[in-house]
């Protein structure tokens, strides 16, 4: 896999809070989202709609968020979904442990819940099932009370029959929004929840703005915070990048992954494997304090609603089985490292150590025995000389400051050596060369990350889907697919045009099912529903 080192630059930072700073007097971003049902089963997608606005244009931010929140006020779950012209098609992995309870799914960008909490934070309630960690179970149920059937929207036939084709008469007007899809019988709000409602308060926060990508955002807590400690941050998936920062006055750090897209975790170091002991890294998502009026419903089934349950749980697991195709193209990110030599270890005799292979064949490298540790000296060639200390040293795009250990290890694992013979210059800081391993699988080689080092699990932006022609239809009926589907149709699919009548296929999974449109008309917004049952 290709290293790619990317130049956070300090002006670019300063120029972006200058940008935002600037903008508070006029519009904030305006947030709004959709999604198709508000009943799953941990693992599924919680497919999301969502849009930022600046005025009637699109918002500046690159990134937009999906949260999910338990009534405790904890967040369980966040994805980073990429905004292109103000515009996201995109969803909310479920994690699988989730104990079953209603959760509020909230949506948002880096700045907006600070330009305008009412308009820049939006959510609603879900209901999410977990069959190892039950809701309450009571004899009987309070029943969600029912809405109000619409005469409006016209069903072709009262029986829908699996495998039956199934024609909706629409209302006439702007239609902004269909969905169709199986009702959610234990939430009684299923609708947008204002946050006037829900937030007592929100704590202050600088603005971060995300022009360019995701921004990483680390925090040293102590009384006395060493502002001229180099901080390391490498990410890593398909690609690894690295990263620098220094402190401020207050402890924050930020590292703009700019172009750097859908990596799976990061190392921070700071310089020389010094202690992390006091580091953390900040989580996007903004902190907001629940009024105490504003409450959680309750979720309790019953013995009658096993049957359901297990019918919901064959749609959410057969959902997972249709193939969705998503951007796999890695994006350009701005390049600090270019190699002056590289060799492919293969076309090479495999030593059994690092210090024989530079020894051997890497004219650029030496090694030297210095009070008992090896140390390595990259060539300067504009000063047609050698460097007088260790270059940057790294693997798969982790600094490595043992030298010593890195002579001793065994490259099996490696596959290239990049080599760079001047001077380089990431940020600030000045290194006396490079030398750059990279393994066949991105996965270090083999090599332990140093002690103090700390991993994390922390997904980037997420892949931009680009086939949803066919994410929701039935499955063809040569392909011996049981049709459990949850969603049958939703108009926020990218490319679907909404006429005034749709057509579905009725799926085998039984239960209810409810059609919501919303149409907008010079009165306001209008909602209407209708629900079928599959017996």
């Amino acid at each position: 896999m290709s290293l790619t080192y990317k130049i956070f630059g300090s002006f670019l930072l300063i120029f972006s809070f200058c940008q935002v700073s600037s903008a508070q007097g006029q519009d904030a971003e305006r947030i709004s989202f959709s999604t198709p049902k508000t009943i799953y089963f941990g693992g599924e997608r919680v497919w999301l709609s969502a849009e930022a606005l600046k005025d009637s244009s699109p918002a500046e931010s690159k990134v937009i968020y999906a949260e999910l929140v338990n009534r405790y006020n904890e967040s369980v779950a966040i994805a980073k979904m990429p905004l292109e012209e103000g515009r996201s098609f995109n969803f909310l992995l479920l994690p699988t442990n989730l104990p079953s309870d209603n959760y509020l799914l909230r949506v948002f960008t880096r700045v907006s819940p600070y330009q305008n909490l009412e308009e820049g934070l939006v959510q609603q309630f879900i209901t999410v099932f977990n069959r190892t960690i039950p809701p309450t179970v009571v004899a009987e149920r309070n029943s969600v009370p029912t809405s109000e059937e619409s005469t409006q929207i016209n069903l072709s036939r009262e029986d829908a029959k699996p495998g039956a084709l199934l024609k909706i008469d629409l209302p006439q007007g702007e239609i902004a929004e269909v969905s169709i899809a199986a009702e959610n019988p234990f939430l009684s709000e299923q609708g947008m929840i204002s946050s006037a409602r829900a937030y007592e308060s929100i704590d202050e926060h600088s603005l971060v703005p995300e022009l360019f990508g995701h921004v990483i955002e680390a925090q040293v807590e102590g009384a006395s915070v060493d502002t001229t400690q180099l901080y390391y941050l490498s990410l890593h998936g398909e690609k690894s990048a690295l990263f620098t920062d220094r402190p401020d006055a207050d402890g924050s750090m930020f590292f703009d992954a700019g172009g750097m897209k859908n990596w799976k975790y990061l190392v921070a170091q700071a310089n020389q494997n010094g202690s992390l002991l006091d580091f953390g890294i900040i989580s996007p998502a903004p902190i907001t304090h629940f009024k105490s009026s504003f409450i959680f419903p309750e979720l309790e089934i019953s013995p009658a609603d096993q049957d359901l349950l297990k019918d919901l749980l064959k749609g959410g697991q057969v959902e997972g089985y249709f193939v969705n195709e998503f951007d796999s193209s890695l994006s350009p990110v701005v390049t600090g490292f270019v190699e002056d030599r590289t060799y492919l270890l293969d076309d090479y005799t495999r030593f059994e150590t690092v210090e024989t292979v530079i020894k051997e064949y890497i004219q650029e490298i030496s090694v030297k025995t210095i009070k008992k540790k090896k140390e390595f000296r990259a060539l300067d060639d504009v000063l047609n000389a050698s460097f007088d200390s260790n270059p940057l040293m790294l693997v798969d795009a982790l600094p490595i400051f043992d030298s010593d250990r890195l002579a001793a290890f065994n490259p099996a694992g490696f596959e290239k050596l990049d080599v760079l013979t001047r001077e380089f210059y990431l940020n600030e800081e000045r290194f006396p060369g490079v030398m750059s391993f990279s393994s066949y699988k991105n996965d270090f080689g083999g090599f332990s990350i140093p002690s103090n080092a700390i991993y994390l699990d922390y997904e980037g932006i997420q892949p931009k889907v680009v086939s949803t022609e066919s994410l929701f239809n039935a499955p063809n009926s040569d392909q011996n697919i049981m049709d459990w589907r949850t969603v049958l149709y939703w108009s926020k699919i990218p490319e679907t045009s909404i006429a005034n009548a749709i057509e579905i296929v009725v799926p085998d999974l039984k239960g209810k099912y409810q059609i919501k449109v919303k149409t907008i008309s010079a009165q306001g917004e209008s909602i209407y529903l209708r629900s079928f049952e599959v017996k």
